[in-house]
């Protein structure tokens, strides 16, 4: 994993024999976030763990989106996501709470709530006060548990079906990057298909190219071609994207992809390129207003999973360019757009609907009404 303080700092001066971690500290402090910033949590599903760390009868304990989340998966082997807290006398489920079939027992004092939330033992009770845990939306795809969140306190607008024949592919690993940004920047990168010749334009092996133009003939260089636009879905826009890696003039290797945004925090990248398909599934979970977690699973079939592995890397080291832009930028609400930016303005229209009258504002989410 990839913290955000490890990735975009090297022009943070620093005395000699400092703290470093203070001076990045110092700059992200000082770092104005902008103006007119949008709500930090729009409504949809997030992913707050990864299916295979969450075993039968396991419990833990989740912060995101504002909120203080217990995860457990009962006996029946489905995954639950309940309020932390227990409603009786607060004892936090995820430090120390068991489950039992598939209720969730309090490490307080052993009252127990079933999957509709409902108050179901006590011990030496024999009537049982009408008290509920609130339960949350919960669905179990490409490899998370997700939750659903909806500031008007809606049921989920939309599910998400698994990807048709990803059973039969394996799983070949991951990546994980916290970042310090707001949430729509990332799938915002999409419709920039500026930045994908200035940011990723240079071979992925070096940055030797921006020093010396004169080597990326030799070192190699990517060029790019990608459209944005909405789907027949309301909820999913679609990117498609053709990259060709030159070096002397030779394209040694051309890779097309296709991209569902699926909602604010869910996206499906299907790679093909010489070697085979693969592809890569991206989650963004909101730690908190401006941290980002950012995880990227990685399938393909059997016969090229050896292969896999590189263009999963070089995937991984193009999106470390964009996390040194995304943890030193502020937020821009009004961009002077030029014609190359029209797609950012139609992504930011298709975001917009993501949030609601009741949605959290960025003051309100950033707001220490308790100073310890």
């Amino acid at each position: 994993m990839e913290e955000y303080s490890s990735i975009g700092f090297d022009h943070i001066p620093h005395a000699k024999g400092a703290d470093r971690s203070l001076h990045i500290k110092w700059s992200q402090r000082n770092r104005p976030l902008g103006e007119k910033i949008p709500p930090p949590y729009p409504n949809g599903w997030y992913a707050l763990a990864e299916s295979v760390d969450l075993k039968i009868g396991g419990v833990a304990s989740i912060d995101a989106l504002g909120q203080n989340f217990c995860i457990y998966r009962g006996e029946d082997g489905a995954a639950r996501v309940v309020d932390a807290y227990c409603p009786h006398l607060g004892a936090n489920f995820g430090a120390g709470g068991a489950v039992r079939g598939n209720c969730i027992e309090c490490p307080f004092h052993m009252w127990r709530f079933g999957e509709n939330g409902e108050c179901t033992y006590i011990p030496d009770t024999k009537t049982i006060p009408k008290v509920s845990l609130k339960t949350w939306h919960t669905m179990e795809v490409d490899g998370a548990v997700w939750v659903w969140y909806d500031a008007e306190g809606r049921a989920p607008l939309w599910t998400v079906p698994p990807i048709p024949g990803i059973d039969a592919w394996g799983y070949r690993g991951r990546n994980e990057f916290v970042v310090s940004t707001h949430i729509r920047d990332i799938p915002e990168n999409a419709a920039d298909a500026s930045h994908l010749h200035t940011v990723h334009g240079l071979s992925f092996m070096t940055d030797l190219g921006k020093r010396y133009p004169m080597l990326n003939k030799f070192v190699g260089y990517h060029s790019w071609k990608s459209h944005w636009s909405r789907s027949e879905e309301w909820h999913i826009a679609q990117l498609f994207i053709e990259q060709k890696f030159f070096v002397m003039k030779l394209n040694i290797f051309p890779l097309n992809v296709s991209v569902d945004q699926i909602g604010p925090a869910h996206v499906r990248l299907t790679f093909n390129s010489i070697i085979g398909p693969m592809v890569v599934v991206q989650t963004v979970t909101p730690l908190g207003p401006m941290l980002q977690r950012v995880v990227h699973r990685v399938y393909s079939p059997t016969w090229n999973a050896i292969l896999v592995s590189p263009v999963a890397l070089v995937e991984a080291l193009q999106f470390e360019r964009d996390v040194v832009i995304w943890n030193n930028k502020k937020h821009v609400s009004a961009p002077p757009y030029v014609k190359a930016d029209k797609s950012i303005r139609a992504f930011r229209d298709w975001f917009a609907q993501f949030y609601s009258a009741a949605s959290v504002s960025m003051r309100d989410a950033t707001a220490r009404p308790l100073d310890w």
